[in-house]
């Protein structure tokens, strides 16, 4: 009893409480994972590498958002799926080549206007337009999807939905 109410006085004594039961989880999952460490000095370094880079708990958690913002290279949680079973996640952060294009504001008005002629002028009622649509090369289904209403789609956007995990 002591114990607890010296813990509910000194919130610091929690975070570490916390912290080092989430690090003692992790390197007893690698354990289980990886095999058995080799040696003592082994068990410290991996001990470093938790504490520089990885972040270790809930998903909800505001450590996690901030690990993230910081540029942290590993997250580790585990949640309770569906089915009741123990899970776990681990996120890296990795580089990754992006390609990125522009497109020519007269083109995107081309497209748009041959849309047009071809629903209003030629009466195409096909809803999947295959005809407007069917050219990868100038992306023309995004194309189409982003022109204005009643030519294009409406626009949804759903909101964050967020999912609540251990």
């Amino acid at each position: 009893m002591v114990c607890r109410e010296r813990v509910k006085e000194h919130p610091e004594i929690k975070e570490i409480i916390v912290t080092s039961f989430r690090h003692a989880v992790k390197l007893a999952v690698d354990e289980v994972v990886y095999g058995e460490a080799e040696s003592t000095e082994e068990v410290l370094e991996n001990m470093r590498e938790l504490r520089r880079d990885w972040f270790i708990g809930r998903e909800d958690d505001e450590g996690w958002s901030e690990s993230v913002l910081a540029g942290k290279k590993y997250l580790f949680s585990l949640y309770l799926n569906e089915d009741s079973v123990y899970s776990s996640r681990t996120l890296t952060l990795q580089l990754l080549p992006v390609d990125v294009g522009e497109l020519n504001r007269t083109a995107v008005r081309a497209l748009w206007t041959s849309l047009s002629f071809e629903l209003y002028y030629l009466t195409n009622d096909d809803e999947e337009r295959y005809s407007i649509q069917a050219h990868p090369n100038v992306l023309r289904n995004l194309l189409v999807q982003s022109a204005d209403v009643p030519l294009g789609y409406p626009i949804y956007q759903s909101p964050l939905i967020m999912v609540p995990h251990l």
